[in-house]
């Protein structure tokens, strides 16, 4: 009777001490990090805005990316414009941002300067190049890329009310309009206007030609609106990206780097199949902007920009001086622009972008 139970017993412990070993992984933490201890996962706040091309990375938590990555990512929803300055910002409301390179190359000097903890251009995401101005007013003719070497028809065009927000790629845009028309750019009536403001000015009356993304450009179209200048037909283009403050990434690389690789990911999960994966984006969209996006309506304007489906596509395609939207010969524009019509003498530092595994 002993023995039996000496066995029964030797046996339990050899059950016990096999449970133990197979499920290991997930039993160590019990012992060695109680509930009070137990080591929290990272997060990191990253300020998004309410477009079509951003909206993408709202499927990071269906994908279950913050898992994969060990890293809780909190998605705050605000206008565009104020992005960077948020980040620049002495508080702690965002970690990081999406931002643009033009718009970032031409405030980084003013955003930067007297900065301890300095802004910092982290790595680029997709690439907008659908940019227009819109008009609301019958008078106003277009101009395409035939009537762009027209100088009286240029003249005509810089002769109304146009919005514009300063430093903006859009304003690049009717500086590169008057080179090309010969025209004084000290006698255009340029307003300093935000994307949406200047939508409503248009709509209203205000202005005669307003800037728009690809946003403003469906919303007015919805309202009666035309596009009457495109970015393409100016051969210009540019780069949306991720910014964070220096402390931040230097900090936090491996954190910053798992966003950008979220990033990827959910840009490779919506853009496999639209027709499936834009639920989610849509749904976000649906609540979260001004403009609301059938499927169809959704598609189209993706269709005007470039994605790239991987870091290494990206850095094909947008870090090199031969890839498609190359971020140097972007820089080199913008510089030019400074250079010309804003009379920089120092003109800002091309950023390095990281080197992500």
């Amino acid at each position: 009777m002993k023995r039996l139970t000496f066995l029964i017993l030797l046996l339990l412990v050899v059950l016990t001490g096999a449970i133990f070993y197979w499920y290991r992984e997930e039993l160590e933490p019990l012992f060695l990090h109680p509930e009070s201890e137990k080591p929290k996962t990272p997060s990191i706040t990253l300020a998004i805005s309410p477009y079509q091309d951003i909206a993408t990375i709202v499927t990071l938590h269906s994908l279950g990316l913050e898992k994969k990555y060990g890293l809780d990512v909190k998605l705050v929803t605000m206008a565009w414009e104020d992005i960077l300055p948020a980040l620049a910002s002495n508080g702690t409301t965002v970690d990081m941002g999406f931002a643009s390179f033009v718009e970032f190359l031409t405030k980084e000097q003013d955003l930067n300067r007297g900065a301890d903890d300095p802004l910092v251009y982290v790595h680029p995401a997709y690439v907008f190049h659908g940019g227009s101005f819109i008009s609301f007013n019958p008078e106003v003719a277009g101009l395409s890329k035939d009537s762009l070497s027209d100088k009286q028809q240029i003249e005509k065009f810089l002769s109304y009310k146009i919005g514009a927000q300063k430093s903006s790629l859009w304003e690049m845009m009717i500086y590169a309009t008057a080179r090309k028309g010969q025209v004084d750019i000290k006698s255009v009536k340029l307003f300093d206007s935000p994307l949406n403001d200047s939508l409503l000015a248009a709509e209203k009356g205000s202005l005669d030609i307003a800037s728009a993304g690809l946003t403003q450009m469906t919303e007015a179209k919805k309202r009666g609106g035309r596009v009457v200048l495109q970015m393409e037909d100016l051969g210009f283009a540019d780069i949306t990206g991720f910014v964070c403050r220096k402390s931040t990434l230097e900090s936090r690389r491996k954190d910053v780097e798992a966003v950008i690789k979220m990033w990827f990911d959910t840009v490779a999960y919506v853009m496999s199949d639209l027709d499936k994966n834009s639920s989610i984006p849509l749904d976000y969209l649906a609540k979260s902007s001004s403009t609301q996006y059938t499927l169809e309506q959704y598609k189209l304007a993706l269709s005007q920009e470039y994605f790239p489906r991987s870091i290494l596509e990206s850095r094909q395609e947008l870090q090199t001086r031969s890839g498609k939207f190359s971020h140097e010969k972007i820089a080199e524009d913008v510089v030019n622009y400074m250079q010309l019509s804003k009379g920089v003498v120092t003109p800002p530092a091309v950023p390095q972008f990281i080197e992500i595994q």
